[in-house]
């Protein structure tokens, strides 16, 4: 697929247009919609963050065509879902630079406050920056600075925000301070603060455990020591505590009932630009890490995985104190991730004539993302701490690490109105396992290593049917890009229940084995899922459209996915063989448009996923796709003072599971009702240092489900919410 600067890098240099040789038509061009003419990729600007007040991030890209939320309606138990692709592995979160994201159980990974962001970035598909985990595409935020801010002639400045959600009584404040006390520097450090109650469905029920207290930081500056060289230094950190089902991305506490969760998210990057003038060098270099951890507390019969003391004070055991050993007390997973990144590219422009182009982009990327799990009782000498969590290691969650190395280069050759840009992407990767894990696999002399390298290919084609001079825009092209997803550390090396590679007496197809490993761990059994991804599509663009002034930019994209190697597929067959050939077949519609009026503005996007599923076995619905979608938002400026926009979305039904699924029970398929939401949003700002604002989400209090991160029927949503917002600034 083609690869595409990020917002922030535009802004800072001319970017290199596939198609048109006017830099300025294209930087116009998607600075007032969007929507990149050529590729699946769709920007969400700080103007329409400030338009939506989304309550995070995954609020903020509902509205962006092939995107959908998964889980929820809690922030933690939220994952992006691009392209009917839901788990958190398959699509890429990076803020400013840095991925994020991590493996446990049936939980979200992006902790971040969309009060912090200048910009998120959605891209559709595998781009050949990405490389793997990105089967469904890859979501890139970029946090605020000073110069986002300051008004003409400002050197410092400062934002206080207030806020009230009635719906669980929330209150949010953010305290924001900024400056450039120099050309050569940029700062801006901020501060929100969000605390609620449970929060209340459509259906007048109360959702326990779903109370938010989180509390988000940002630190950023930049300085330039030269026109041509910026370093950009950023800290982010997210702390959240309070109760809440262990299973996050689900509905309701199940079997493995409610935590006590506490999450102590930071991120770090540095950024480097260097442009000299000399067109042969245009180089980014960003490199940094992070931290997540992570305690789960599980009191007695909070939770099926413990369960309730009798005859116990706490560690005390009443009918003799002197017998210690006899009450565990809570029950403690403690979760530590740690991420370490670079990635290096450099554009060089090798011919630049009026009839020919020829450029190259070349990058490097690393990443290392490393996981320790530990599992303790609060009474670590109680009798069955060894025999079921020895030294702290729980085999279901086993500890251990995932890297990988890249290369990629992708050329791009400019014919008067033809573009072609092929690419080429060589993964290395390396998952060890650690701990306990090393100890299970030892007696079989089974490889704790899993190394292999990946090929991927991409390719994108553009032309422009109307003459490069003309304002008005109209272009054909077409994409290919090849991606996939290598196991999990759990798929990898979990050992018991939740393994694939469990040794049983009688084969289970899709369960069970009886010829698999002799130590019940998959190891290298598994093979990466892989996909491939077609489109073609058309974009037009007309700054003047029938001499009205009438600003209009819109793309039509088809595509076409082919998924191989399903994970969920690695089975025993009848006659002993081993395969992991299930696969899926996706195709899909998405539309987005832009129409701006002197100060009437109407945006839209409609998309729509059908397919097919084969499991290994047997074709089953594709119950992971989302429903069909259509968003429409119609703003306008009342006046200098007051804004105003409405915001309607429908979805259609989906395939989900209602039932089955245990070791003698197939699955059984229903559909989960589709809904209408209407949203609305007044600014009023009487003076430029004061503003309010009042947000009305689910107005009709529409009772309906969202979509579930298993493909089974979704918990129900937030009712109706009124935001209120006061906004001083100086």
């Amino acid at each position: 697929m083609l690869a595409e600067e990020s917002p922030s890098a535009a802004a800072q240099t001319p970017p290199v247009s596939t198609t048109l040789p006017e830099v300025s038509v294209k930087a116009n061009r998607e600075k007032e919609t969007g929507i990149n003419p050529t590729q699946s990729i769709t920007t969400i600007s700080s103007q329409e963050l400030q338009r939506l007040q989304p309550s995070n991030i995954f609020d903020a890209v509902r509205s962006v065509p092939g995107v959908s939320i998964s889980g929820g309606p809690r922030p933690s138990g939220m994952t992006f879902s691009i392209r009917g692709y839901s788990d958190s592995e398959d699509v890429m979160v990076k803020v400013d630079g840095v991925p994020k994201g991590f493996e446990k159980y049936r939980m979200g990974g992006t902790f971040i406050e969309p009060e912090l962001l200048k910009s998120i970035e959605v891209q559709r598909g595998p781009q050949i920056s990405s490389g793997s985990g990105s089967l469904g595409g890859t979501i890139i935020a970029t946090t605020k600075n000073a110069a986002d801010l300051l008004q003409p002639g400002q050197r410092y400045g400062a934002k206080v925000k207030f806020g009230y959600g009635n719906n669980n009584d929330e209150y949010s404040r953010s305290y924001m301070v900024y400056g450039r006390p120099d050309d050569r520097l940029d700062i801006l450090y901020n501060y929100s603060n969000r605390q609620s109650k449970d929060m209340e469905l459509g259906n007048g029920t109360i959702l326990e455990s779903s109370a938010v207290a989180s509390v988000s930081k940002l630190l950023k500056f930049s300085v330039f020591p030269t026109d041509s060289l910026e370093f950009v230094t950023s800290l982010v950190s997210f702390d959240d505590k309070g109760l809440q089902p262990y299973d996050a991305t689900g509905g309701q506490p199940g079997t493995f009932g409610n935590v006590v969760r506490a999450i102590d998210d930071q991120t770090w990057s540095e950024t480097i630009y260097f442009r000299p003038d000399t067109r042969f060098i245009d180089l980014k270099v960003a490199f940094g890490g992070g931290h997540t951890k992570l305690q789960d507390t599980m009191a007695p019969g909070m939770s099926s995985l413990n369960g309730p003391e009798r005859n116990c004070d706490g560690l005390i055991w009443r009918p003799n104190p002197s017998l210690t050993r006899n009450c565990h007390g809570n029950l403690n997973d403690y979760y530590t991730y740690k991420t370490r990144s670079m990635d290096i590219t450099n554009t060089s422009h090798f011919v630049n004539g009026p009839w020919f182009k020829f450029s190259t982009l070349f990058g490097y990327q690393y990443n290392e993302n490393k996981r320790d799990i530990e599992r303790f009782y609060d009474n670590q000498t109680y009798v069955m701490q060894t025999a079921l969590y020895p030294n702290g290691f729980n085999a279901s969650a086993p500890p251990g690490s995932k890297s990988f190395h890249a290369f990629y280069v992708q050329p791009r050759f400019e014919f008067g109105q033809f573009s072609m840009m092929p690419g080429y992407r060589v993964d290395e990767y390396l998952v060890e396992a650690d701990g306990g894990t090393l100890g299970l696999l030892a007696p079989y002399k089974q490889a704790n290593k899993i190394l292999f390298t990946r090929d991927s290919l991409s390719l994108g084609l553009a032309y422009e049917v109307l003459p490069r001079n003309n304002p008005e825009k109209l272009t054909l092209y077409s994409n290919y890009g090849q991606g996939f997803r290598p196991p999990l550390i759990d798929e990898y090396f979990t050992q018991g229940p939740f393994s694939r590679c469990l040794r049983t007496s009688v084969n289970i197809p899709g369960i069970t084995m009886v010829n698999g490993q002799a130590s019940g761990i998959c190891g290298d059994l598994y093979k990466p899922q892989t996909s491939a991804s077609a489109e073609i599509g058309v974009s037009y663009l007309n700054p003047n459209l029938w001499n009205t002034g009438t600003f209009l930019s819109g793309k039509l994209n088809l595509f076409h996915i082919d998924t191989e190697n399903l994970l969920l597929s690695l089975r025993e067959n009848a006659d002993g063989s081993i395969t992991q050939d299930g696969y899926e077949k996706r195709n899909g519609v998405e539309f987005e448009t832009f129409l701006q009026y002197k100060a009437f503005y109407l945006r839209s996007a409609y998309s729509r996923t059908s397919g097919k599923l084969f499991d290994g076995s047997s074709f089953v619905p594709l119950y992971t796709v989302p429903g069909n979608a259509l968003n429409l938002n119609f703003g306008t400026q009342l006046s200098e003072q007051v804004e105003v926009n409405l915001t309607y979305r429908k979805v259609w039904d989906r395939n989900v599971i209602i039932g089955g699924g245990g070791i003698s029970s197939p699955l059984v398929f229903g559909t989960q009702d589709g809904y209408q939401i209407w949203n609305a949003n007044l600014r009023w700002q009487p003076s430029k240092h004061l503003a309010f604002r009042v947000v009305g989400e689910n107005l009709r209090n529409e009772e309906y489900r969202l979509d579930s991160a298993m493909g089974g029927l979704g918990i129900f949503a937030q009712g109706r919410n009124i935001k209120f917002f006061v906004e001083l600034t100086y």
